[in-house]
């Protein structure tokens, strides 16, 4: 299993030396900063035993480059929706954690915004999931090394849990997961409907998706069930 954790703009040396310092405490090294509004040397002096996690730390331009090579995304925010929002609607670390566990050779990167604001809703629209961690409704925001902790600690708890007990699962691979979304988006749009109502499918969609954290198998008739529907819908016989 290969979680990377993405801070997003990060804009504290603490908290940036604390993130790699409990990645160390449950055995996690892939960090990466996307334009850190820090400078990284000043932050491994916080970062204890997980300075060699900081130093190692890749620096990318944009989101995208941080999440290249990963099929599956997964964004983080106190701020959620029971419905209202469809871009904000999350399932629990808990829950997240119990299902990625069950991948077999996973690659997963989870995104943690910046301290002031979090993740901004072009940056979760980057995710194939939202994760939230259940708390106060009078305070819900957690700090950013915190946040971290409890994720990873969640993550470690299950991945820990008897071998015997678990059935893993092959995750779809990047480009097949770019497939799919793509064939879904050539099925909504032969539709012909209304921009707006377009991209509400198509975002939907992507989302269900997302939560489902399906397999590479589901990914594959997904896809071929999706490509069918645009060639019957255009015309493309």
């Amino acid at each position: 299993m290969k979680i990377r954790i993405v801070l997003v703009e990060p804009e504290g040396e603490i908290n940036v030396g604390f993130v790699a310092r409990v990645m160390k405490n449950f055995g996690f090294y892939d960090l990466a900063l996307v334009k850190p509004k820090i400078k990284v040397e000043e932050a491994i002096q916080y970062a204890s035993h997980g300075a060699d996690v900081l130093k190692k730390a890749n620096v990318y331009g944009d989101i995208e480059e941080a999440i290249r090579d990963f099929s599956l995304v997964a964004a983080t925010s106190s701020k959620v929706s029971l419905g209202e929002d469809l871009l904000r609607i999350p399932i629990t670390i808990r829950d997240f954690a119990k299902k990625i566990s069950k991948i077999k050779n996973g690659k997963i990167a989870i995104l943690f915004g910046k301290e002031s604001v979090g993740l901004t809703r072009d940056e979760i629209l980057r995710s194939h999931v939202l994760v939230t961690i259940p708390a106060s409704e009078e305070y819900p925001s957690l700090n950013l090394s915190h946040a971290v902790a409890i994720v990873l600690y969640e993550i470690f708890s299950e991945l820990y849990k008897i071998k015997s007990q678990v059935k893993t699962f092959e995750q779809p691979k990047p480009k097949e997961m770019e497939a799919l979304l793509r064939n879904i988006d050539k099925a909504v749009e032969a539709l012909k409907m209304p921009k707006h109502k377009e991209e509400k499918i198509k975002l939907v969609l992507k989302r269900i998706i997302g939560r489902a954290l399906i397999t590479r198998r589901e990914a594959y008739v997904l896809s071929g069930f999706f490509r069918k529907v645009h060639v019957l819908l255009s015309g493309k016989h």
